[in-house]
């Protein structure tokens, strides 16, 4: 008996080709989206260096301090958020498209002596209001390596089940998809970390002999590190959820 081994017939052929066509239409967007977001978030970490580095430069000239301080190490009295990212946009330090989330769509600024809005830059620092905080000890040029100076903002999200949750221009927050905040610091020895929360199992600030170590040390309330996101003590992006 003769035996026949039996090909593919060109229909055949033609509806596998067409269902591997298929398979790869559906796959490569969310490839596509996976490298998009990769892409975004490595941008992001290093713009937040970038605008370290651009806070270092800014300290060499003015006795190891960052803006916000006066080179005499006293607090100016104008250290809202706004006036020190006005103060290195002035001197060049960066650009104004900088100081943008590449997750964000906001208006740079070209122009030097404007002071910049919320519609102008993305990230938080961290707080100054409390004058004897020994945080403020690495609002200059100490390379702290566990002290966080930048970061992503909080942004006030609402979940379905109406939970109000801190979330992130790096996640989502819009009310049907918004998760907890996950996000990039940047610390202040110019390393940066894309963290899942928030609270961190560990920072600590203060240089010399003064260091002071904190566990579980929320980022965004009044007790942790408080990243203010506007003015001299606005810590959440609310206007984001309004």
């Amino acid at each position: 008996m003769i035996s026949r081994t039996r090909g593919f017939t060109y229909v055949e052929l033609i509806v596998v080709l067409a269902l591997v066509a298929l398979g790869i239409v559906l796959v490569l967007p969310a490839l596509g989206g996976r490298r998009c977001t990769s892409s975004r978030s490595m941008q992001n970490a290093t713009q937040l260096r970038g605008i370290h580095s651009g806070l270092v430069l800014y300290a060499q000239d003015n006795k190891s301090y960052y803006p916000g301080y006066a080179s005499n190490g006293k607090r100016m009295a104008d250290y809202a958020v706004e006036y020190r990212f006005q103060l290195m946009l002035d001197d060049n330090y960066f650009t104004g498209e900088y100081i943008i989330s590449p997750s964000e769509t906001k208006t740079a600024l070209a122009q030097t002596g404007i002071r910049p809005t919320t519609e102008n830059y993305s990230y938080a620092m961290l707080s100054l209001s409390n004058e004897n905080s020994p945080r403020n000890d690495d609002w200059q040029d100490s390379s702290g390596s566990e002290a966080v100076v930048l970061s992503d903002r909080a942004v006030l999200g609402k979940r379905k089940d109406g939970k109000r949750v801190l979330s992130s221009v790096q996640t989502s927050y819009t009310p049907q998809t918004t998760r907890p905040w996950e996000g990039t610091v940047v610390y202040n020895d110019n390393h940066v970390e894309r963290i899942k929360s928030h609270i961190l199992p560990l920072t600590a600030y203060g240089w010399a002999e003064n260091r002071e170590g904190y566990v579980d040390d929320n980022l965004f309330d009044t007790i942790g590190a408080s990243m203010v996101y506007r003015g001299k003590d606005s810590i959440v992006d609310q206007e984001m959820m309004q």
